[in-house]
């Protein structure tokens, strides 16, 4: 585990968020403060934008009382929404044993979790928001009885605590994270903490097939087509494996993990799959918030460069409709200029040479990826990166980035020290 850069001060009076955080991040100390705010004047039509503004609020008011201190502030907030009801701490027993109720009667409870990281050294404020949704068996009156007579429910948000073996012993479904139930999402927040501490991105560089392009579809329906005639299926957790590295090295490793080998040889794969993505790549159009940000960046004097696996083939069938877009960027590295792919941070260290006198320091430069092999490249290359993950892609290949998106839609430019949309 890394060494902490500064200590944080969680503001926060639930003792579970309190429990949690001291036991996922221990290098950061453990002093807590507990906020005093009124949340429940604090509205907003979405929850989710409701959870940021409350814990921005809670992060307001103590930010005088640490006047002096170089810390990271954290400070977060969780609503729990049922249907179209947004729960908030329920104001009496009767409120409780309602919500109880909808849920033993199988109505999931989704977590929404709001979060605030403030560098009092710099001034720097990222967020972030995590959700997560329970499902419950039928469970007792007893239980109900037992839980309400406990008194923990009654402080904590939507009047359920996923950590209570009694009502433990009913669930049935969870749809995202236990920690993120519980109030902490910890990768989300180690993310933030690892952002907040980072000094302002000067330069951006771009991974370009799922991120900038939506060619990845083309590349399962062309592998799918393939497969098909050897029985065999191209899942998501084969896809990730393949995904920033080199064609043939990709390819060898579907070969292995489908036990074709002595079916067909890589090369006679990538032939034959190369056919029929030309036609595909001919077609590829851009992701979501992507003509947005370039163009912003591109405006705002902000240096930008493609890291791309695909060689310059490839990456010319790929950007044929988008000849203009891409002319904004200072510079285009391809794969097949560099000697190792991802996630060996060579191309994203060989993309940044390339902006000549005005190379960054690689803590300064933003990278973009969609795939954990980027991710895990750019972290190696010593800079920061933001996961803007396929949806499809197992939670447990997420992680270990500055932040992650849905979309670059969500992308907020002023919390990475870039100029604001």
């Amino acid at each position: 585990r890394a060494a902490a850069t500064m200590p944080v001060v969680l503001g926060t009076s639930s003792k579970w968020r309190r429990g949690l955080f001291m036991k996922a991040f221990p290098e950061y100390g453990a002093d807590f403060m507990v906020p005093d705010i009124d949340e429940k004047a604090i509205r907003a039509a979405r929850p989710e934008d409701m959870t940021l503004a409350i814990a921005s609020a809670k992060a307001d008011a103590l930010l005088p009382r640490l006047a002096g201190r170089d810390v990271l502030l954290v400070c977060m907030d969780q609503v729990v929404c049922c249907g179209d009801e947004v729960r908030e701490k329920p104001v009496n027993e009767s409120e409780a044993r309602r919500y109880l109720e909808s849920y033993r009667q199988g109505k999931g409870a989704r977590c929404v979790n709001g979060m605030v990281v403030h560098n009092t050294r710099s001034g720097r404020r990222v967020t972030g928001v995590d959700c997560a949704t329970i499902i419950y068996r039928h469970f007792p009156d007893s239980v109900v009885d037992s839980l309400i007579a406990k008194g923990d429910i009654l402080n904590s948000a939507g009047a359920f605590v996923m950590e209570d073996p009694e009502l433990a012993a009913y669930q049935d479904k969870l749809t995202g994270t236990a920690d993120s139930i519980g109030g902490l999402p910890i990768e989300p927040l180690r993310s933030l903490l690892l952002r907040s501490a980072a000094p302002p991105a000067t330069h951006v560089l771009f991974d370009m097939d799922g991120l900038l392009l939506d060619t990845e579809s083309s590349y399962t329906a062309a592998q799918q087509e393939i497969l098909s005639r050897f029985g065999k299926t191209f899942t998501w957790d084969l896809k990730a494996k393949m995904m920033g590295r080199k064609a043939l090295e990709a390819v060898q490793i579907l070969i292995d993990d489908l036990g074709l080998q002595g079916q067909i040889s890589a090369e006679d794969f990538l032939a034959e799959r190369e056919r029929l993505l030309d036609k595909l790549f001919a077609e590829a159009s851009l992701m979501p918030g992507v003509e947005r940000l370039v163009r912003h960046l591109h405006k705002n004097g902000v240096p930008m460069a493609v890291a791309t696996s695909s060689h310059k083939r490839h990456f010319e069938l790929k950007t044929g409709r988008h000849r203009e877009l891409f002319g904004l960027m200072h510079h285009i590295v391809t794969g097949d200029m560099v000697a190792k792919s991802k996630p060996d941070p060579e191309i994203f260290l060989t993309a940044v040479a390339r902006f000549g006198g005005d190379a960054p320091d690689a803590a300064r430069v933003l990278v973009f990826e969609d795939a954990p092999n980027g991710v895990e490249a750019a972290r190696a290359a010593g800079m920061q990166v933001c996961h803007v993950p396929d949806a499809n892609l197992s939670r447990n290949l997420c992680g270990g980035s500055h932040g992650e998106l849905a979309s670059l839609e969500d992308f907020r430019p002023e919390e990475w020290g870039l100029p604001a949309f």
